[in-house]
């Protein structure tokens, strides 16, 4: 079995879900286009699905890191970067960049700003269906490994009705905090910038639960608007 296989890779049967039954529905193009701060902090509570053998399997992302392109140390992208592993990253708002780290862990992004923008949002960790293991998802190669998503997914994009879409539900938000991101010592003065964010009361995060700041206190969730 090779390490990175492609897109016939099954997600862990614990995911399955009905959009349909959820009231699940997804954002516009213009949601994705917005400063990418805000898309992170909106992607909290949102889903991430992927359709497999006329069935969805899915599971609520609860932790992000946002990746701020040119100027972001940390970014794939700083400095203009562009090989054709980054590539996606310079994609229109909406599309998936996926990454292979240390030999072994996939790592999905939510592409974010207009075309020619490298900018994006890491997902950190998900929260699967009731009665799932609250860490099955918990951590970037967790989150990739319990959904099947690899570097074969890389530039799909997800808003064309394929099989890797994000959803979102009417509700009331979860109450989002904000550290440093996690793993970026390399990155000079921008490891200590506050770009991460998490669901305060998930068990699913992957990293310290520290609290630097209270973002979001309980307004209710849009479904499909393109407001902040």
């Amino acid at each position: 079995m090779t390490p990175n296989p492609g897109k016939d890779t099954p997600p862990d049967a614990r995911l399955l879900i009905d959009p349909g039954a959820l009231g699940f529905v997804e954002s516009p193009r213009s949601f994705y286009r917005r400063e990418t701060v805000k898309v992170a902090r909106d992607l909290i509570g949102a889903w991430i699905a992927r359709s497999c053998s006329g069935k969805w399997f899915g599971a609520r992302i609860v932790e992000v890191e946002a990746y701020l392109g040119v100027t972001d140390a940390a970014a794939h992208s700083w400095r203009g970067r562009r090989t054709a592993r980054v590539e996606p990253m310079y994609r229109d708002g909406g599309h998936l960049y996926v990454f292979f780290v240390y030999g072994m862990h996939n790592c999905a992004n939510i592409v974010t700003r207009p075309p020619g923008i490298a900018e994006a949002v890491l997902l950190r960790a998900a929260v699967g269906p009731t009665g799932t293991p609250p860490k099955l998802l918990s951590g970037p190669g967790r989150l990739c490994s319990a959904l099947g998503i690899t570097t074969a997914w890389s530039g799909v994009d997800l808003l064309s009705g394929g099989d890797i879409r994000i959803f979102r539900s009417c509700g009331k938000k979860p109450r989002i905090g904000v550290t440093a991101r996690i793993g970026v010592d390399y990155a000079g003065e921008a490891k200590d910038w506050p770009l991460r964010f998490y669901d305060m009361d998930s068990p699913s995060v992957s990293g310290p639960s520290g609290l630097r700041a209270e973002l979001i206190r309980g307004e209710k969730a849009p479904c499909d608007s393109s407001s902040s």
